[in-house]
């Protein structure tokens, strides 16, 4: 039997001896404000609400946290906070969808955590916590993690989102220094019985079932530590009493829909906001090395090199229209048509993504790059669900139609916290040639688009589309900030 967090007994007495560890004028060491995760609850505000927005080589990440759900069950995972740089951490989750909460966060660690503001929609660090992160930070790799619980609503409420913001800290007196993270992560509904995840109920999902039959597979913990022989077994135990047997197989065969899945489980669970991340600088968002050389693919016609010849916009443009848009001509022209209306199935997509060039003409080889399978599914989740005519938000002299009044308050509420009132906060170029919000909305309207929906990769930018912005609130802040100050 797996035991869970829930299960293990506190440990107040070794957290007390470290408590005077921490200094007292450290900032909101005994938990954030309300509505600090990034989701739409929090008008996609985190630390950054308060600290200086930060960045450094760490992250904030997820562990163990479903990607698919079964209505009802615990589920205990935790949020690590890992910087070389810093020596503790404080952080924040909500679970949600545009229009609430969903499921029950739970405290079961009720010494270093808390609901933020006692309210049950966020769960952040207590004093106690940011103390012992102090006390073990080298101890843990220069990481620290907190450990929160969940409870899945009772029924079917389609995909939804975990929210995190993260803080690496200094442990100085000031906010300065300190490294603010975000992420995020989607759940998808678990049909009971499908073992793969790709939506119906079908003999490769029965296969499975033998499998796990009477525990034929090593055990490893799923959700909420549920003994079972795999991730996948979990979904086959029909009964939800901890095995997989000759109570199961009746119902699943009751339930068997046969082969209707029309696309694969990759596919499916993919997510297409992280995938608009990616199509910028991916090896930002997925925390890895950057491609070195030249991408065999981009063409000698092309003036870029390096590491810009791997960015999927650097061929197929902001605007989604490769040589029929806005890179028809100028310094990156490439001749390469857009990815807007590709008709090419999800499954023809991953295979091109994934083929040699060598063996098959416009094959992309990502992986051997460093692209994950999981990486290539979102990418084809956005190319296929969130690929947008840019000419329905920005008009053809390349600005954005927007309220300008109704911008301004949104940029105000939303977008200051980082950019700052004039836009400045943050260069995005040099020194000598910088670049700023009002730069790139006055120069590159597309991309501001891109970004103001998807984020900036590898950075805890939100994402407009997270957050449930409509596309008027979206056209009126990129019409604001094309006004703000370009040098």
């Amino acid at each position: 039997m797996v035991v869970t967090f829930r299960q293990r007994a506190t440990y107040s007495a070794v957290i007390a001896g470290v408590l005077t560890a921490i200094p007292l004028a450290v900032a909101f060491t005994s938990g954030a404000g309300s509505a600090r995760t990034g989701g739409p609850s929090s008008n996609g505000a985190g630390c950054n609400a308060c600290h200086p927005h930060e960045s450094g080589s760490g992250s904030v990440q997820l562990v163990d946290a479903p990607r698919r759900y079964r209505a009802g069950q615990p589920y205990d995972f935790s949020v690590r906070v890992s910087d070389a740089d810093q020596v503790g951490a404080g952080f924040e989750i909500s679970v949600e969808q545009v229009g609430g909460s969903v499921g029950t966060l739970q405290i079961i660690d009720s010494i270093n955590t808390k609901f933020a503001d006692g309210d049950p929609r966020f769960i952040t660090h207590k004093s106690s916590g940011v103390a012992d992160s102090l006390a073990t930070w080298s101890a843990g790799g220069d990481s620290y993690e907190y450990f929160v619980g969940w409870d899945a609503p009772a029924s079917d409420v389609g995909p939804l989102t975990f929210f995190v913001s993260g803080l690496a800290i200094n442990n100085a007196t000031s906010f300065a220094g300190d490294n603010y993270y975000w992420t995020f992560a989607t759940a998808h509904y678990a049909m009971p019985g499908d073992a793969d995840g790709d939506g119906d109920l079908d003999l490769s999902d029965f296969a499975v079932l033998q499998q796990c039959f009477g525990g034929g597979r090593p055990v490893v913990p799923f959700g909420g530590g549920w003994p079972y022989a795999s991730v996948e077994c979990a979904f086959l135990d029909m009964g939800i009493d901890g095995s997989v047997d000759a109570l199961d197989v009746e119902p699943w065969t009751l339930a068997m829909d046969g082969p209707t899945a029309t696309n694969s489980a990759g596919y499916v669970l993919a997510s297409a906001i992280r995938g608009g991340r990616l199509y910028d600088r991916w090896w930002r968002e997925a925390n890895i090395a950057a491609p070195a050389g030249d991408h065999p693919l981009y063409p000698a016609v092309g003036v870029r090199s390096g590491t810009t010849t791997f960015r999927c916009k650097e061929c197929h443009g902001w605007d989604y229209k490769g040589v029929a848009g806005a890179y028809a001509s100028g310094s990156h022209f490439t001749g390469i048509a857009g990815v807007i209306g590709s008709t090419k199935t999800p499954q023809e997509m991953f295979a091109l993504l994934k083929a040699d060039p060598i063996e098959v003409a416009n094959g992309h080889d990502m992986d051997a790059y460093g692209m994950s399978d999981s990486d290539l599914w979102d990418v084809i989740r956005f190319l296929k669900d969130e690929v947008v005519d840019t000419d329905d938000f920005i008009d053809p002299d390349g600005t954005f139609p927007g309220d300008l009044g109704l911008g301004q308050g949104g940029y105000g509420v939303n977008c200051t916290f980082c950019h700052g009132s004039d836009g400045k906060n943050l260069n995005f170029g040099t020194a000598l040639d910088p670049e700023y919000v009002g730069t790139v909305g006055a120069n590159n309207p597309w991309e501001l688009l891109h970004m103001m929906r998807f984020g900036h990769a590898g950075t805890p930018m939100p994402s407009t589309e997270l957050i449930g912005w409509t596309d008027e609130q979206v056209i009126a802040v990129a019409a604001y900030a094309a006004t703000l100050p370009v040098n």
